[in-house]
């Protein structure tokens, strides 16, 4: 189940969270624990339409649930801030690890943060595993989903609400539930699909040897993965080289940059063809797929060479994750 713990956190986490513009900004404690919620009410309702409960998966997956549910309230509520003041005040000013820290301060912290975050995760898994006793994963798993209640309640407090818009909270679940049948009906045509890819002839059949269900679920995750994840990732490696900071050295970069959002959507389109062209063995394609890229950006190249460094890291780090996702999916399929 150790797939499926982790789409339900990379969907929660990064699918899930409120975003810090517009209109409807939420970002206190309370409704980023509840956007947590959502996300992983989510994923359970597709997981539970996917299963047929043959293993006992439905209460080793409230086991999980409430244990990432407790995870997520004890790591952002009460390890996060102290985690980033250690490293802030423990590092030596004349110490090299402090220049790379400060360089680098955002991606240390995510890459830490989900470090833990995928230490809990094994923990879990291990917990379900080794305990086969129902009323011991019962046990637990209450246990695990009153801390939570218990700490969201406590938070609701603290930021002095005296009351919650139930209503709101009804009208989000309810949405949420009918996205995620939508979601799942949609996932079970693509699984009737991988049944009949399991009788290919040509590369993609040469690896596939798991069950449609686990190749629906190895595909689901990589490209969660290289969706929006990646886009930060990127962001936070290559922001640093990045000349809109500088409106001194491109100050028309800012209006030939295109519309707002196109970027990362060029983005998750160049991986999502490469990780295909790679799954079907064309490299060649790879090739035509970064050209496409280049000439869109031609202009920019060819007049800015700061933005043209800034493309290049971009590109490079978004191929190399790429190729990464790709050999975890094939180290998943095999």
């Amino acid at each position: 189940m150790i797939i499926e713990t982790l789409i339900a956190h990379v969907v929660s986490y990064f699918y899930f969270q409120p975003t810090s513009t517009g209109k409807a900004k939420e970002t206190n404690a309370v409704s980023q624990s509840l956007h947590f919620v959502w996300g992983v009410l989510f994923t359970s309702v597709i997981l539970y339409g996917l299963n047929d409960d043959s293993d006992g998966f439905t209460l080793k997956w409230l086991v999980i649930v409430s244990g990432l549910l407790f995870g997520y309230i004890l790591f952002e509520n009460k390890i996060k801030h102290p985690l980033n003041f250690f490293f802030t005040s423990n590092l030596s000013s004349e110490h090299s690890l402090h220049m790379f820290y400060v360089k680098n301060r955002s991606i240390v912290q995510f890459v830490i943060q989900q470090m833990l975050y995928l230490l809990w995760i094994f923990i879990l898994n291990e917990l379900v595993t080794v305990s086969d006793d129902p009323w011991i994963l019962v046990g637990i798993g209450l246990l695990f989903l009153l801390i939570f209640m218990v700490s969201l309640y406590a938070l609701t407090r603290k930021e002095s609400r005296s009351h919650y818009p139930w209503n709101r909270l009804l009208k989000h679940a309810s949405t949420y539930i009918v996205l995620s049948a939508v979601t799942l009906i949609l996932l079970q045509i693509l699984l009737q699909g991988l049944e009949l890819l399991q009788l290919a002839t040509f590369p993609v059949g040469a690896f596939v040897t798991q069950s449609p269900y686990r190749m629906l679920i190895a595909l689901n995750f990589v490209l969660l993965l290289l969706m929006k994840p990646t886009n930060q990732v990127i962001r936070a490696v290559s922001s640093k080289y990045d000349p809109k900071k500088d409106t001194a050295l491109t100050s028309q970069a800012e209006q030939d940059s295109g519309f707002k959002g196109a970027g990362a959507m060029i983005g998750n389109l160049e991986r999502l063809l490469i990780l295909l062209s790679f799954f079907f063995g064309s490299l060649l394609s790879v090739v035509a797929i970064l050209s496409i890229k280049a000439f869109a950006r031609y202009k920019l190249i060819a007049e800015d060479p700061y933005f043209s460094e800034y493309f290049v890291i971009g590109t490079m780090l978004s191929v190399l994750i790429t190729f990464a996702c790709y050999a975890l999916l094939v180290l998943l399929l095999l």
